[in-house]
């Protein structure tokens, strides 16, 4: 008997529980990816940059290819790090 009424509770409490899924899901749903295509968009100032035959605003060659060469030569020789223990004990101002 006590079997039973244990069985027969925990039913009512899965059946309460599904019924809350089944009715947020389709809302739920509804919105999946909202976030993400939003976050994109945002990212994405010119969509047609490529077929632009426009110069972009900004550097000049020279100055572009300059700062390519010291990022590329920042991987070849990266600066030491300095020791979390030293930083403003020098003494230098």
């Amino acid at each position: 008997m006590k079997t039973s009424l244990l069985m027969a509770t925990m039913l009512a409490a899965l059946s309460g529980c599904g019924e809350a899924i089944v009715r947020t899901t389709p809302q739920w749903d509804a919105r999946f990816g909202d976030a993400t295509r939003a976050a994109f968009a945002r990212q994405v100032i010119d969509p047609g940059a490529g077929r632009d035959n426009r110069p972009a605003n900004g550097l000049d060659g020279h100055s572009a290819a300059a700062a390519q060469q010291r990022y590329q030569k920042s991987f070849a020789a990266p600066q030491p790090a300095q020791s979390v223990f030293t930083i403003g004990v020098s003494g230098a101002q």
